[in-house]
């Protein structure tokens, strides 16, 4: 006999029975009161060859005087018991999927030790993994760790499963994901994890970031091991050498921004060539990081000049959001007074500066917008 388990809100499809039970004056009266609500539950339905996962939506409909739900299983699973086969419906990537679907599945399998992974390690589950995990192929951590580093891109590149484990079983790092640079521009992987764990989740220096950004540009490696100071003087050496190349195909594009009064110091960055300028004189890569993004009027430039103190400012445009200060450097991304920074931070919030920016947004079609993923060229 099949057997079926509501095991997501469960409240949700009771109410529904039960307004499904009503005569149909009240399903009306109820329906129309905007009593019926619409809901989502997950279930799982156990036959003697099969067990069936599925993630419903349904939404109520009153037609032809009776009250119904319109349903749309937007995820599930199927898996076979005599192949022992697991299958995703829809093709849905692991990561559409809602968490609690899985967890059932685990839950059913009796697969425990997943849920005490810590999350930087459970974010690497992937389909192919969830599978071998129920076939019994991958039994514990270290295990699905391994699983891991057989896949793209680190199948070849000699790190310690162990050692991957420890830096990322602390429950206090991103998801190795985030690393993937690092790692992948190395001279060698686990000097990488080592200086990883090093960080303690703390902030990475931006020009640790930028550097190994400018690695993959140039397909170089940095060695994890280098002092900070070695690591500024490479990644001012790789700028310099990003930039040589740029500037030879580099064709003039126009921003086009509508005028603007700025405070007294202050320019707007009109052009790409512009841009490439400041870039060069001011030592850092503003240009290098940020070009796509100011075409797509995600990020404002400016050049300040005044009373000796040149810096170059960075303003965010997240979407609707309000326009935001990002950073502001002198040369080679050197402090500026405290004074003119907390200047321009007042200028930015002014409700006049604001409307300009969000202009300047809304009249980009949005096929041009580009993520708003957050950089510095320190």
């Amino acid at each position: 006999m099949d057997k079926v388990e509501i095991f997501n809100n469960v409240d949700g499809y009771i109410a529904s029975v039960e307004f499904l039970s009503g005569t149909p004056e009240m399903q009306r009266f109820n329906f129309h009161r905007g009593k019926v609500q619409p809901f989502q539950c997950a279930q799982r339905k156990e036959t003697d060859t099969h067990v069936y996962w599925s993630y419903t939506e349904a939404k109520p409909r009153f037609e032809n005087n009776r009250l119904f739900y319109s349903r749309n299983n937007k995820y599930g699973f199927t898996y076979d018991k005599a192949k022992k086969d697991f299958k995703f419906w829809f093709g849905r990537s692991i990561h559409e999927i809602p968490p609690l679907m899985l967890h059932d599945v685990f839950k059913h399998f009796n697969i425990d030790w997943y849920g005490n992974l810590s999350p930087s390690l459970a974010s690497l589950l992937n389909a192919t993994m969830v599978k071998n995990m129920i076939k019994g192929k991958i039994t514990n951590p270290r295990d699905y760790v391994k699983a891991y580093l057989k896949t793209s891109p680190y199948r070849k590149s000699g790190i310690s499963p162990e050692l991957f484990y420890k830096t990322f079983n602390t429950g206090n790092v991103q998801s190795p994901k985030s690393y993937r640079k690092i790692i992948e521009y190395s001279t060698d992987a686990n000097h990488a994890l080592e200086f990883i764990a090093a960080q303690n989740n703390s902030y990475i220096n931006h020009t640790i970031t930028d550097l190994y950004d400018q690695a993959a540009v140039l397909d170089r490696r940095v060695n994890p091991k280098w002092s900070e100071a070695r690591m500024k003087e490479v990644h001012a050496e790789w700028t310099r050498e990003i930039m040589s190349v740029e500037v030879k195909s580099i064709q003039q594009h126009e921003y086009n921004y509508p005028e603007v009064a700025l405070p007294d110091g202050l320019e707007i960055i009109s052009n790409n060539y512009e841009l490439f300028e400041e870039g060069t004189t001011m030592k850092h890569c503003v240009y290098t990081n940020y070009e796509s993004r100011i075409r797509s009027k995600k990020y404002f430039a400016f050049r300040y000049d005044k009373d000796g103190i040149r810096a170059t400012l960075g303003v965010d445009k997240f979407d609707s959001n309000n326009a935001t200060f990002s950073q502001m450097y002198g040369i080679g991304n050197s402090p500026v007074p405290i004074d003119i920074s907390d200047t321009m931070k007042e200028f930015i919030k002014t409700d006049y500066f604001q409307k300009w920016c969000n202009e300047q947004f809304n009249a980009l079609p949005s096929r041009e917008r580009e993520p708003a993923d957050a950089e510095f060229w320190l």
